[in-house]
């Protein structure tokens, strides 16, 4: 029985599911991740969904038209956007490898996406339709067009692929409280 202090706390803690009681194929999935990060433990508790989930996070990372840096942009902007500790450190190695440079970071951090010194142009764009999409839901026609003219229709697709899902990672991460993961030179330790 939970006692009246436990059940008034704002505090989270569930513990990670035990992979040996799952379905066999999600138990293959987890056992073939290369690095297991805390939000892959704690998907778990989605059994029916959790292969496609790896899948897609797989898909995003490898397989997405808009390129690497790009994308590391608009995660890290979700990121500060949702207020995601997780998301922003699990993603500062991953952004620079990408090309995402420190004055970037800030530049996102501080709401700065309109400076001319920090940002091209084309990043402007991507970053004012990935906050119109975070703050509206969906980016206006005109803001739409206008940003096909610096990005095409599948990266402008994919744009919106990695937005929404970096989002809901976030409300899950930031909901069960997942630690960071342990990371060591900007690489995960591997568990």
């Amino acid at each position: 029985m939970i006692n009246i202090n436990e059940r008034i706390s704002s505090k989270i803690e569930i513990d990670y599911p035990d992979f040996a009681t799952l379905p066999e194929q999600v138990k293959q999935k987890y056992e073939s991740l290369p690095t297991i990060v805390n939000f892959f433990r704690m998907l778990g508790y989605s059994p029916g969904a959790y292969v496609e989930v790896i899948d897609l996070t797989n898909a995003i990372f490898k397989k997405l038209t808009l390129s690497d840096y790009h994308k590391e942009l608009l995660v890290v902007q979700v990121a500060a956007h949702e207020g995601s500790e997780y998301e922003w450190e699990q993603h500062v190695s991953i952004a620079q490898t990408a090309g995402v440079r420190e004055d970037q970071f800030i530049a996102i951090a501080e709401q700065r996406i309109e400076d001319r010194e920090v940002f091209s142009e084309r990043e402007r764009v991507l970053l004012r339709f990935g906050k119109f999409i975070l703050e509206q839901g969906k980016a206006p026609g005109v803001v739409f067009k206008h940003t096909l003219e610096y990005f095409s229709v599948e990266e402008l697709s994919d744009a919106m692929i990695v937005i929404g899902f970096y989002k809901m990672l976030s409300i899950y991460i930031q909901t069960f409280n997942l630690p960071i993961d342990a990371q060591e030179d900007g690489n995960w330790v591997k568990k």
